[in-house]
């Protein structure tokens, strides 16, 4: 290997580590400032959910002291049943 080649390898080198050094921590900063953005909801909540298939899902969900009952699909989103919470149902867990 030539002195050239050998100068251009290390400078190639260097570039890259530079660049990785930017990217990285970029990178996990941005995931980060991502996932704080996208944190729990304080009045929306995800009881339950279940699959039915492929694209297809069941929701069960609490908002404003009620519970939805939602079907999922690629399509549409369907109100299938609402009820109230009461106050006694939140805290045994509703069974």
């Amino acid at each position: 290997m030539s002195r050239l080649d050998k100068s251009l390898l290390w400078g190639g080198l260097i570039r890259v580590l530079a660049a990785l050094a930017v990217i990285v921590p970029a990178a996990f900063y941005a995931t980060r400032w991502y996932g704080r953005r996208q944190a729990p909801s304080k009045h929306l909540r995800i009881e339950e959910a279940l699959s039915l298939g492929a694209n297809k899902s069941l929701y069960v969900i609490e908002w404003e002291k009620r519970r939805l009952l939602l079907g999922v699909t690629n399509q549409a989103i369907t109100l299938l049943d609402e009820k109230s919470i009461e106050p006694a149902e939140k805290e045994d867990g509703g069974d």
